[in-house]
């Protein structure tokens, strides 16, 4: 496991860390906290989550869900990551299992929402 989450990982996902404060009305606001973080990861697609539904109001949504696996993770609920030109939030707390120092790997669970903007 190390060596398929270390530096030769086959992915390269950026993590955008977030947090939340009150806006001048006192309403929540969700902002952007210092630079894009480079992480190497193995990323897989959550096949039972991958659907597209329309909605009369809204038209054609998609869901499409990955699962990330990574030796470090710097992001916590409220990161967005950025991987192949799209943004996904993450979805749940991310995920640290400590079995061994060998095997010890974060397991984070995203959903997409939209294209990357820059």
């Amino acid at each position: 496991m190390s060596r398929l989450l270390g530096d030769r990982a086959a992915h390269t996902v950026l993590v955008q860390n977030r947090e939340t404060t009150r806006d001048a009305e006192g309403g929540r606001v969700t902002l952007p906290v210092g630079e894009r973080i480079e992480v190497r990861c193995l990323s897989e697609p959550v096949r039972e989550w991958s659907a597209a539904e329309e909605s009369q109001a809204l038209g054609i949504q998609v869901t499409n869900m990955l699962v990330i696996r990574s030796r470090t993770w710097p992001g916590d609920i409220n990161s967005h990551v950025i991987f192949d030109g799209g943004v996904y939030e993450t979805v749940g707390v991310p995920q640290h299992f400590k079995l061994s120092r060998k095997t010890s790997h974060w397991r984070v669970t995203v959903k997409w929402i939209g294209k990357d903007g820059g």
